[in-house]
């Protein structure tokens, strides 16, 4: 049999390469789940930072809303006040043109209450057929309903021809509260356009986070998905060590199996009396005849 030289290390058996396979298995699927966690907490914290970056744009849509509603309002009522401005410039021009202004009307509706009252006194004092009367009372009808539309004609031109002087201040007030909404007008609009610029920039930014984030998770299953085949090969290595180990244990039971039954029968030899018995006989007999008795 030959001899292991000194410092020669002794060959390491099947039990223990897998056993030393086995720990580099779980070694490397721990590093693996190590680095999992990692580009987990990153890929978490980029979505995070992602969650409120949107929150502040939230915000920013929702201030840019109402910015927007206050200046249709504001809008609205520039509008309106312009509207009536230029409406009291046409009214100060038509006095400015017609004098008075509505000396016509006073006396289109002065016109037309003479002739009424002419009319009903024609059909109190004169006799007439029932046609003819029937006539009268239609055409009275008729001038009482033109009298009424032109005495609210009349009512609106006097209210809209006021004193030259009073409808230039009216005319400037409402100028002057238009341009007010104007210029209101004018900063929301400049400020929802900062905002506007601010809120693009902040989507660069979250849509920037997003794909950081996709790219950290794919990391993640891909390193998840190694440290899952290290797994399965140290539990494939643990099996195959279980069943070597079960072979080892069944044949070093098997030998000492043979070494107890050896032994055993090796202490019923020495205990057997008839063996000691003849051995005893032998050996007087060889002591007997000068020889030597060997135990």
């Amino acid at each position: 049999m030959a001899q292991r030289k000194k410092g020669q290390r002794k060959p390491k058996t099947e039990i223990q390469r897998s056993e030393e396979q086995f720990q580099r298995f779980v070694e490397r699927r721990n590093e693996f789940n190590n680095e999992s966690r990692m580009l987990r907490d990153e890929r978490d914290a980029l979505h995070e930072q992602r969650h409120k970056v949107m929150e502040q744009i939230l915000a920013l849509r929702e201030e840019m809303k109402s910015n927007s509603r206050a200046k249709g309002q504001s809008m609205q009522t520039r509008d309106r006040l312009r509207n009536q401005a230029h409406k009291l410039i046409a009214a100060k021009k038509a006095k400015r043109k017609n004098g008075r202004g509505s000396g016509g009307l006073r006396d289109t509706v002065q016109a037309l209450m003479s002739e009424i009252m002419a009319s009903e006194r024609r059909l109190e004092t004169t006799e007439m057929s029932i046609a003819r009367e029937r006539d009268l009372l239609d055409r009275i009808s008729i001038l009482r309903r033109s009298l009424n539309e032109q005495q609210v004609s009349l009512e609106e031109q006097e209210h809209l021809h006021a004193e030259v002087g009073e409808l230039d201040e009216s005319i400037d007030t409402h100028f002057s509260e238009a341009d007010q909404h104007h210029q209101e007008v004018v900063r929301l609009a400049k400020l929802n356009s900062k905002l506007y610029d601010k809120m693009t920039e902040m989507m660069q930014e979250a849509s920037h986070l997003s794909g950081e984030a996709d790219k950290k998770h794919q990391e993640f299953v891909d390193i998840r998905q190694r440290a899952d085949h290290q797994h399965q090969r140290a539990m494939e290595m643990l099996d195959h060590l279980r069943q070597h180990r079960k072979v080892t244990r069944e044949e070093q039971q098997a030998r000492w199996k043979q070494v107890r039954d050896r032994h055993q029968a090796v202490k019923q030899a020495l205990y057997d009396d008839t063996k000691l018995a003849e051995a005893a006989d032998d050996a007087i007999k060889e002591l007997m005849a000068g020889g030597k008795i060997s135990l």
